[in-house]
């Protein structure tokens, strides 16, 4: 059994697929087989089973699974140790981070990072949540910048903050003379609504659901700011994050507070347990609570 062996395999695992698994390791599909082959071999246990055209793992390889996510963690943080000896630029620090949250809070934690730590190396991945949480998971990431709730016991979070939603409309709509409106007199207004591979799209459709209403949803994008610009264009209306608003004095968007029990997403920090930190990301924790929990406690 090889560490490269337990790459590839948990590539698998997590893609369902060698293909996924070759493109992920940059290793051709018959050499990646080829090294599966082998790993079943040492261990003595068929790993996977295929149906409906994708590779699941067997009771044998879900045991396997854990555990070489666990040594190839150990192996990375293991070399990073090593390597950050005789370094004094503060390390590597790699962050992960919704795009929902990303322009609106690294803007502000990046310079100050830049301040204390000039030198050391900021990787930055933007992605969704089931995304992020298994790169921190197998040690690609060091922190992560999250909303509630996602499932993994070997991570540790820390609350920063509660973010309101607000109905958002053109200020030529009728609406917009509201200061505060339900959820159920927005009736037939078209809704533009991020897709629903976000988690805040999730959020605002369980939301409506719980006061069973359903958004005629016109047009759905990928970018906060293009449901902002579609609002602008007076295409439609949306469900914003209180994050999300920026004092942009000549945006033709207005901003109305939700009857009731405003609905909300938790942003939390999140790392993995008993995992090793550089000195930029104990920093980049630090900037972070420092700059967003002070302004949830206000």
């Amino acid at each position: 059994m090889h560490l490269h062996q337990l790459k590839y395999f948990v590539a698998v695992v997590d893609t369902g697929s060698v293909t996924g698994a070759a493109e992920r390791c940059f290793i051709s599909q018959p050499s990646l087989s080829q090294q599966l082959h082998k790993l079943e071999d040492s261990v003595g246990k068929k790993l996977f089973l295929r149906a409906k055209g994708k590779l699941t793992p067997t009771d044998a390889g879900k045991v396997l699974y854990q555990h070489a996510r666990d040594i190839l963690a150990s192996v990375a943080h293991a070399k990073r140790r090593v390597d950050e000896l005789d370094d004094d630029t503060g390390g590597r620090v790699a962050i992960g981070i919704l795009p929902t949250l990303a322009p609106f809070m690294l803007p502000s934690i990046l310079p100050a990072l830049s301040r204390t730590h000039p030198n050391a190396t900021v990787m930055i991945r933007e992605e969704v949540s089931s995304v992020i949480v298994d790169d921190l998971a197998r040690a690609d990431l060091d922190v992560l910048i999250e909303v509630l709730p996602f499932d993994d016991n070997d991570i540790e979070v820390t609350r920063l903050f509660t973010d309101e939603f607000c109905v958002a409309v053109h200020k030529n709509n009728p609406l917009a003379q509201l200061n505060e409106i339900s959820i159920e007199a927005l009736g037939d207004a078209p809704f533009i609504l991020l897709d629903d591979v976000h988690c805040l799209a999730q959020q605002i459709e369980q939301y409506c659901f719980s006061k069973f209403f359903t958004p005629r949803v016109l047009f759905q994008a990928s970018q906060l700011e293009t449901v902002k610009r579609l609002i602008e264009l007076q295409h439609g209306i949306s469900l914003l994050p209180k994050i999300s608003i920026k004092d942009e004095p000549h945006s033709d968007i207005c901003y109305i507070k939700l009857k009731g029990a405003t609905p909300s997403r938790e942003v939390v920090l999140a790392t993995a347990k008993d995992r090793y930190l550089s000195s930029a990301a104990k920093q980049f924790i630090a900037i972070v609570e420092e700059q967003y929990r002070e302004q949830g406690a206000a």
